[in-house]
């Protein structure tokens, strides 16, 4: 169990060709040249090496606390974590969890239930009190994603960059180890336009609970709505891996359609947030409806599903943490907010 990070580390699933048009790739918006020169250095190991060196120093003589919220620091070292081994990373977390712990029971008592609840296995499922979702809001966000136009990868840069049509998913054929593999993805601007979820983006309940566990300021950083077909899934991400986001992060999973274990349901190994090495992890399969909003912390152990047996799967996850960091450049978010 230690040994596992990423299913994608030190794999390679992009020709050169394919690499450069992800560089040049900006969703049809004006370049933004200072971010996609610091973009392409996701691509750099020497980089990776020297960046978690600097921010190690740096965390080491000063703090995590000074480096996180400096952000010269955080946009010329975020691709740092990509360099360090899971003990340094976890050496951060802990040393940042430890010290704001003690602080829990300052958080309001409906904050604190499920900030306890993932501090102890790594996510919750919130009430549905908590963000009511109704049935006819679950329909309509369905329709309006099948009306929409998607790219065929769990990502849109990690697609081959050609937006299709939904009713054109079961002709689609393409020869590559991620693209076409049961995950379909949306852009940035096509999740906000939806005016239910731009409302969960900006959310201040949301913030606020990801403030709670967080112990800062946070912000959306990211939001990725995908949809999986009824195929077998055959892709890096269901086998159980690390969200290296940043060091501190939350996320939320919001399921615009029911789950199980044969169609779709994430696995959580628990407790895997705070441990590298167990032998003692459970796993937790999210079965949920639609209109379930789990919040987790993502760096621990999961998987998706390579089952889709009965009905396709949408969800939207949005993430909260520092703006600035490996996921919000590797996505591409700055071309959006």
């Amino acid at each position: 169990m230690s040994e596992i990070y990423s299913p994608s580390k030190n794999r390679k699933f992009y020709t050169i060709k394919q690499g450069l048009a992800k560089i040049f790739f900006t969703f049809g918006k004006k370049r933004k040249i200072i971010h996609d020169l610091f973009y392409m250095t996701l691509a750099s190991k020497i980089y990776h090496f020297f960046a978690s060196r600097i921010t190690l120093f740096i965390v080491k003589n000063f703090s995590y606390d000074f480096f996180s919220n400096n952000k010269l620091l955080r946009i010329m070292l975020f691709s740092g974590i990509r360099g360090m081994s899971l003990k340094e990373i976890f050496k951060i977390r802990n040393l940042h969890f430890n010290k704001i712990i003690k602080n829990d029971e300052k958080i309001e008592l409906g904050y604190k239930k499920i900030v306890d609840e993932i501090r102890k296995n790594g996510f919750a499922k919130l009430d549905d009190e908590f963000l009511n979702i109704s049935s006819k809001e679950i329909e309509d966000v369905n329709m309006y994603f099948r009306n929409s136009y998607l790219y065929d990868g769990h990502d849109p840069l990690q697609s081959s960059l050609k937006k299709l049509k939904y009713s054109e998913l079961n002709k689609h054929q393409i020869n590559h180890q991620i693209f076409n593999k049961g995950y379909f993805s949306y852009d940035v601007e096509t999740s906000l336009n939806n005016k239910l979820i731009s409302s969960l983006f900006y959310n201040p309940k949301l913030k606020k609970l990801a403030d709670c566990y967080c112990g800062f300021e946070t912000e959306p950083y990211t939001i990725s709505t995908m949809l999986n077909v009824k195929k077998e899934i055959v892709h890096p991400v269901t086998e159980f891996h690390r969200d290296t986001d940043d060091f501190i992060a939350l996320g939320f999973f919001i399921y615009w359609s029911k789950t199980n274990r044969d169609n779709g349901a994430t696995s959580y190994k628990i407790g895997s947030h705070m441990k590298i090495e167990s032998s003692d992890f459970k796993t937790n399969i999210l079965e949920v409806d639609a209109g379930t909003l789990i919040a987790g912390d993502w760096m621990g152990l999961h998987s998706g599903n390579s089952k889709m047996e009965d009905n396709e799967r949408l969800i939207t996850m949005i993430r909260f943490g520092k703006k600035i960091n490996q996921s919000y450049m590797q996505t591409k978010s700055y071309y959006f907010f």
